[in-house]
């Protein structure tokens, strides 16, 4: 009985085997065996890999930590887990320090967060590093064609695939006081006011106007800083860095021209950003308005100037341009894959939930679909109902991420610590220059800076 038992496990392993042979075997008459030979049960193992399967929401449970540097994540955590009640969000929310905590984490490979955010500033450093899972990878094999393409190509590796997902897109503007508008350029009118800034030169003569009818009371900007913030992508045709070599644009020594003349010319209040006096700014007649994009409103001019509800309108400027942007990725070594891609898919993917955040937050969203049912009638209170999305819609179509680097953020701040020597008469035009260039060869050793 044992023989007869031993043969037929024999056989019956053998005849498994065969089953899961593939083309490069052959039959008793040395014949190939065919390239569709497979075992059905590997190809279902095999598949069950490949996905995420879909499960009822209540069947979803654990905890998941997600990690930023502000406040946005309260409100899409509250709708998370109402839709998804068995899972709770740890959110730790960590200031001025976070990139430099963040950047240690993902450095050493050590435990994190399951989820972190990233500004576009740094979205590039982290993408380059691989600490974010490939989301154009099994499991997640993330669709995002609904997505807008400049949100997408920010959130990609070199090789077009996805690592990080955002829920907004930040076109920006020149958000203005209609008040003063209407006082000293004669009209509130974002059609009128977009024509006389449509030129460095016509927004020039539009700063030079405020001032002088103000009596020196109303500057048209809180720093000539804000200039750069518009021309740092639109204006400059070459990277900070490619190749290992650092490109000095030619736009970029421009600048430090463009910002001595609008100091000279009063255009700036001398303001520094997110400084105290800048932020009151939003309250009183020394600006006429911010250089921001479509967070400006919900950050800066909402919670400065809780009064001025309806003074508000938003114009196009001599070139179309975005700031900033939270982008998010799920941590490598996340131990909470499933329900990280879970909470990213709920924030940036459903439309249900980005209409409802986005008309209740007056922040644009990147969701194509959501704009396309949004934009035909919305009407910001803030902006005497103006159609702000409609303004943004055409704004985002222009939007050129190919300048975007790991490098930007540290290399806009030299240059703008540099101009600024020039503009205060600390150092002439060229020895601003050529400190600029020194700064960025000791900040980046490996960098070839001519």
């Amino acid at each position: 009985m044992r023989k007869i038992i031993s043969l037929a496990l024999v056989l019956s392993l053998t005849a498994f085997s065969l089953l899961g042979c593939k083309s490069s075997g052959t039959d008793k008459d040395g014949n190939a065996l065919s390239e569709t030979t497979k075992d059905a049960s590997v190809t279902d193992e095999s598949a069950s890999k490949d996905t995420f399967g879909e499960k009822a929401p209540a069947e979803y449970a654990g905890t998941l930590k997600v990690w930023s540097w502000t406040d946005d994540p309260k409100y899409q955590i509250e709708a998370f887990e109402k839709a998804y009640p068995n899972v709770k969000v740890d959110f730790t929310m960590i200031g001025e320090d976070y990139d430099v905590k963040m950047q240690t984490i993902v450095d050493n490979e050590t435990d994190g967060p399951d989820i972190f955010c990233a500004d576009v500033k740094t979205v590039k450093n982290y993408i380059d590093m691989e600490a974010w899972e490939n989301l154009s990878d099994a499991p997640y094999n993330a669709d995002a064609s609904d997505i807008m393409n400049y949100v997408k190509t920010i959130g990609s590796d070199s090789e077009g695939n996805l690592r990080a997902l955002s829920w907004q897109a930040t076109p920006g503007g020149f958000w203005y006081k209609r008040s003063l508008a209407k006082k000293y350029l004669g009209t509130d009118d974002p059609n009128e006011i977009s024509k006389m800034m449509s030129t460095m030169d016509g927004l020039f003569t539009v700063g030079e106007t405020v001032y002088e009818k103000s009596k020196g009371e109303t500057n048209l900007l809180p720093n000539y800083q804000d200039l750069w913030t518009m021309a740092c992508y639109s204006m400059r045709t070459t990277q900070w860095v490619s190749d290992n070599k650092f490109n000095l644009d030619s736009y970029a020594v421009e600048f430090f021209d463009i910002a001595k003349k609008a100091r000279d010319n009063h255009l700036d209040a001398k303001l520094n950003s997110w400084s105290e006096g800048w932020y009151s700014a939003a309250a009183n007649n020394s600006i006429l308005g911010y250089v921001l994009p479509t967070w400006g409103m919900q950050y800066v001019i909402q919670s400065s100037a809780p009064d001025t509800k309806g003074d508000w309108a938003i114009t196009s400027m001599p070139a179309s341009y975005f700031n900033g942007g939270t982008y998010m990725g799920i941590y490598t070594k996340s131990k909470e894959k499933e329900l990280a891609w879970l909470y990213i898919k709920f924030i940036t993917l459903n439309k249900d939930y980005i209409e409802k955040y986005a008309v209740e937050k007056s922040d644009f969203p990147c969701l194509t679909a959501a704009i396309d049912d949004l934009t035909p009638t919305f009407s910001d209170p803030w902006c005497d109902g103006q159609n702000t999305f409609a303004f943004f819609k055409d704004e985002a179509i222009k939007i050129n991420t190919a300048l975007v680097t790991k490098y930007d953020d540290s290399i806009n701040n030299m240059l703008l610590t540099n101009v600024d020597l020039y503009v205060t008469g600390k150092l002439t035009k060229e020895d601003a220059i050529k400190q600029f260039k020194e700064d960025v060869a000791s900040a980046f050793q490996g960098i070839t800076v001519e």
